[in-house]
């Protein structure tokens, strides 16, 4: 149903940036916090606004902007992890000299791009909504902006964001070449009625996967990744670790739901992803071996999960990946959020060494990063394990054997990085001081709120699955 009402989750974001930028001007440095809580509001609009739509398919602008079950679910999930940066944010920009004004109105200007990209079948749209998205990133890296670190992170995510945005537009020029068109929909149905020609379709079809290949951060496109989470302020990074990575999957759910059935020449697709799932499982694990900062640690991890997360796309179980995107959103926000809770004006503990018996100095961020870590390397009865054993049993399903056994593996040599965490919180003596300053509510509510979603998600998935499956099934088959 054509509707102005499918645009009012994006405008409530949108206007909440515009207004926060405007409150800035007239708000001192040291009493900016209050634009976080004015930002928080404009997010629980934002998602009202889209549970009132549940299942009422409202589209927009003749069907390219579409607000289908899957794309409120994906808004709620990314309201959700604004909601949390933007908590964490609260504090720790006056700690570490970045408590600039814009801090918050990009927050809600980058989710505005995530909305557009997962609620649009226009390859058009979705380039526009992740340059909205991309911008909004490069300035967001660069917030510490007496920190060399900061900007070689914004400069690195600016030039490689570049170079993967030209692949993208020239994929679209490819697809638009072949079908005429750069609605999803219609360039499915060219491969499957012109399957004889369709040789410069998928040449544009690859060259789109590697343009998103970049932003989800899978080998060999994952270059940026360890230095940007690295250079940008931790909370950032949080939001980098999941934020665009789900709405690359986003986007690749809606390409690939018609895809494999509708194009007979896709077997050298397939086996190209294939490659690139078991370099990125494989790479992403071996690579983290060897980090002893935090920050690099876990984005590596990330890599590692994007593979795991390739492995449903081949599998065509993208309720499994959705599920598995939502438990990865709290048990790596929980992370990000205990590894910030390390810190105090002036200064981050980000090396290993530094966690050295902080478990029992500092029991609540010891515990909840202890059950995170669990949950990413895949225990139960954790979030973690329940999205693992999704995704690989319906990679058996689906015949993917040897995928499967070599996810398996590389989960194992995960689990080596993640509880060298933990015995250093709790089986190493400190080599230094580690003084933190503890009066952080918010923090503490981030981590409370993510460790409940992990333990809620690992052991009672039942309500959210439903509400997965229903998000896929409103999704067209042709």
């Amino acid at each position: 149903m054509n509707s102005l009402a499918s645009l009012f989750p994006l405008l409530a974001v949108v206007t909440g940036a515009l207004i926060v930028l405007l409150l800035e001007v007239f708000i001192k440095k040291e009493r900016r916090a209050y634009l976080g809580y004015v930002s928080l509001a404009f997010l629980a609009a934002a998602a009202y606004l889209s549970v009132s739509s549940w299942s009422r398919e409202l589209t927009y602008f003749q069907g390219t902007l579409s607000l289908d079950n899957l794309a409120i679910f994906l808004t709620l999930l990314f309201s959700l992890a604004v909601a949390f940066v933007i908590l964490l944010s609260l504090k720790y920009i006056g700690q570490q000299d970045a408590n600039h004004g814009e801090v918050f109105a990009l927050l809600l200007l980058a989710l505005s791009g995530l909305i557009i990209m997962t609620s649009s079948s226009d390859l058009l749209v979705i380039f526009l909504g992740l340059e909205v998205l991309s911008v909004s990133s490069y300035a967001l890296a660069g917030l510490k902006r007496k920190d060399e670190k900061s900007g070689e992170a914004a400069l690195k995510y600016f030039l490689l964001g570049s170079f993967a945005s030209a692949f993208l537009v020239l994929g679209l020029a490819f697809l638009y070449g072949a079908a005429r068109s750069t609605f999803l929909p219609e360039i499915i149905a060219h491969f499957g009625a012109e399957a004889g020609s369709s040789v410069l379709g998928l040449i544009g079809v690859a060259l789109v996967l590697v343009g998103f290949g970049f932003k989800v951060a899978v080998v060999p496109f994952h270059m940026w990744t360890p230095d940007v989470y690295e250079g940008a302020p931790t909370p950032v990074t949080a939001f980098f670790s999941v934020a665009p990575k789900a709405a690359g999957f986003a986007v690749l759910i809606r390409l690939f739901l018609n895809f494999w059935d509708s194009v007979p020449n896709s077997s050298v697709l397939f086996w190209a992803l294939w490659t690139i799932c078991v370099l990125t499982m494989v790479v992403g694990n071996l690579v983290a071996l060897r980090q002893t900062n935090i920050k690099r640690l876990l984005a590596y991890s990330s890599i590692a999960h994007a593979g795991y997360l390739l492995v449903a796309i081949l599998a065509q179980d993208y309720a499994s990946l959705v599920f598995y995107l939502a438990a990865y959103l709290f048990m790596n926000i929980g992370a990000f959020a205990a590894v910030i809770g390390l810190s105090k004006t002036g200064t981050e503990y980000l090396e290993l060494d530094d966690f050295a018996g902080i478990g029992f100095r500092y029991p609540w961020i010891g515990g909840t990063l202890s059950v995170f870590l669990l949950s990413l390397a895949g225990f139960p009865p954790t979030a973690g394990f329940l999205a693992k054993f999704y995704v690989f049993s319906a990679a058996v399903r689906a015949g993917l054997v040897p995928l499967v056994v070599i996810g398996v593996l590389a989960s194992l040599v995960s689990v080596f990085y993640y509880l060298r965490i933990v015995v250093y919180m709790y089986m190493r003596e400190p080599g230094r001081e580690v003084d933190i300053e503890i009066e952080n509510p918010a923090l503490f509510l981030v981590l409370f709120l993510c460790l409940y979603g992990v333990l809620q998600l690992g052991i009672f998935p039942g309500n959210i699955l439903i509400v997965i499956k229903q998000a896929i099934s409103s999704l067209p088959v042709f």
